[in-house]
């Protein structure tokens, strides 16, 4: 499923050996157990005419609720992390250009309260060294605790 969601079950039963019966038992208990948060679909942003970046923002006093409503607002934000170290949220955001990410980040962003800084990384090209890191973690870690 990591490496194609769209698989048929017929498939995935044939190439593990099982019933196509168990292989939708047991993905229905991944989903309603929480295993699998959702299927998504990647796209080539450079393709579909825009550029993705990275906010680093630096949030003031205990304001990272308030800022994080007030981002709800903007459409260029795709995702929120809350975080530890040099910045208290990354936002992964897309514009059209270069001068549309400066407007939003002057014009909206910098304008929410409790926002000190804001540090900008624009993604050049994504290199995917290992997809299953997540996966290959939880396996050495099972491995090693039995």
């Amino acid at each position: 499923l990591r490496s194609n969601a769209r698989e048929s079950l017929g498939k995935i039963a044939e190439d593990l050996g099982i019933s196509k019966a168990t292989v939708s038992r047991r993905i229905s208990k991944m989903e309603m157990e929480g295993y699998i948060a959702g299927y998504t679909l990647t796209t080539n942003s450079s393709k579909v005419g825009v550029m993705r970046a990275f906010l680093g923002l630096q949030v003031v006093g205990s304001g990272i609720d308030l800022v994080v409503e007030e981002l709800r607002h903007f459409p260029e934000v795709e995702f929120i992390y809350k975080v530890f170290g040099d910045h208290s949220l990354i936002c992964i955001v897309y514009t059209k250009s270069v001068d549309n990410l400066y407007e939003l980040i002057q014009n909206k962003i910098l304008k929410i309260p409790h926002i000190r800084n804001v540090e900008v990384d624009i993604l050049v090209d994504r290199l995917p060294l290992n997809p299953d890191a997540e996966f290959d973690t939880i396996s050495s870690q099972f491995v090693m605790n039995r």
